[in-house]
């Protein structure tokens, strides 16, 4: 505090002017330093994603990075469109695969909030069928069961068995006798499928006339004693959303997260997606070893909540600010009580087998269909035709990244560990 006595006035003036300009003089040459530090990190991280872009099979990818509600990184690689070399952008539109199954949980977590939904309440008490467990038949399977992947429930029974499948094509694609092996097989599949309503889908998984039922799709183990990942547990959860509100999966979501975070370029389905926006999706020639990137045709699955939805990398880092913005008790969508329920563990240890300390483990520990990682990070992973995917965030640092490409091979796992490395250097 400035004495202000007069004997004193005019030496603590002096004094204050001269530290005043000795903090200034430090905090500017400070904040200049951070400011170039900061620009020689994101300008290392632009190159390390380039050189991977030069040299992988993928054709394009896109990657944000966000911190304390700011994106702090966010671009493009490669190409949407091999063919026309179209650049692949934070604009450009690609699947997520199951990172969807995160805005199935704050879909339900959204009904909780509001009164209309208790995790604990029997799937059957919703329900307009029966879903029961052969094993145990007592045990209730409740909306915790599902979005922990406790239910039991399972997808053993291969639909091709009967001449069907749960993918089915959106556009035509023929297929040529030079058409690798591997994509042949996937299309032909793809061709026996049509598109069905979500409680057909789990009915045939679920009731004993279903053409897909059979008892092993069912474990041995009680309801919320063991995890095991399963897409029908998406799908029946998101068709509770419907029952419960008396509008689709895709109008509930786009009413209640992606218009409240102007995620305009978000969709579960193709048609609503103009085509100039979306990439092109890819497979490699050969799985066991892949030389080069396949075209497919655009596809949609019957439990499209499951692994679904359609974005960009703009939407996604907003998505991504807002979950981490719930977690620490400032989100839009939640109270800080269902957020902090959204990503708190909903099982017990014992319940996993997969325990190691991989920082991006996601079958170790879970929330409301976010897994938990030993480093405490909520994460998803994502994965299907013509792409692989993540998003995750570090609730110590309050920072996360997301990313996607369009075609699925190990080389996204470097992307995620490149983006990993620099999150870490940029949440400091």
């Amino acid at each position: 505090m400035i004495n202000t006595k007069p004997k004193f006035y005019f030496i603590c003036c002096i004094l204050l002017i001269c530290v005043m300009g000795c903090k200034s003089s430090l905090k500017n040459n400070h904040t200049l330093h951070a400011s170039i530090d900061h620009q020689t990190t994101l300008d290392s991280l632009d190159a390390a994603l380039s050189q991977l872009s030069y040299t992988s099979l993928m054709p394009g990818f896109s990657v944000a990075i966000a911190k304390e509600g700011q994106v702090l990184f966010k671009k493009g690689y490669g190409f949407a469109d091999l063919s026309a070399k179209t650049n692949f952008t934070p604009q450009t539109i690609n699947g997520v695969a199951s990172v969807s199954k995160t805005f199935v949980g704050l879909a339900i977590m959204h009904l909780v909030d509001n009164g209309k939904l208790s995790l604990d309440e029997p799937i059957n008490t919703i329900l307009p069928y029966k879903i029961i467990n052969p094993h145990h038949p007592q045990t209730e399977i409740t909306v915790r069961h599902l979005v922990t992947h406790s239910s039991t429930l399972t997808e053993e029974f291969d639909p091709e068995e009967v001449g069907e499948a749960s993918i089915y094509l959106v556009e035509d694609y023929p297929i040529h006798t030079t058409t690798p092996e591997d994509i042949k097989d996937a299309i032909t599949y793809f061709k026996m499928g049509r598109q069905i309503s979500l409680d057909e889908h789990i009915m045939r998984y679920t009731q004993p006339e279903g053409k897909w039922y059979t008892p092993e799709n069912f474990l041995p183990s009680l309801p919320g004693k063991k995890f095991d990942y399963t897409n029908l547990d998406a799908a029946i959860a998101a068709r509770i959303v419907e029952i419960k509100t008396g509008i689709s999966f895709e109008e509930y979501t786009r009413l209640h997260i992606f218009k409240p975070l102007n995620m305009s370029n978000s969709s579960w389905k193709n048609k609503d997606i103009e085509v100039i926006k979306r990439s092109k999706i890819y497979m490699p020639d050969n799985r066991k070893s892949p030389s080069k990137a396949v075209e497919m045709p655009q596809y949609e699955m019957t439990d499209f909540p499951a692994g679904g939805l359609k974005t960009n990398i703009e939407d996604l880092s907003k998505y991504l600010i807002e979950m981490i913005n719930g977690y620490h008790g400032s989100g839009k969508l939640l109270s800080a009580g269902a957020y902090q329920t959204l990503f708190n563990p909903q099982l017990a240890e014992d319940s996993f087998e997969n325990h190691n300390d991989f920082a991006f483990n996601d079958q170790q520990g879970v929330a409301v269909f976010w897994a938990i990682s030993p480093t405490g990070y909520r994460l998803h992973n994502g994965g299907s035709v013509g792409v692989y995917s993540f998003i995750y965030f570090d609730p110590t640092t309050k920072s996360g990244a997301v990313a996607f490409c369009n075609l699925p091979v190990d080389d996204f796992g470097k992307v995620r560990d490149i983006v990993h490395k620099y999150q870490q250097l940029l949440a400091k």
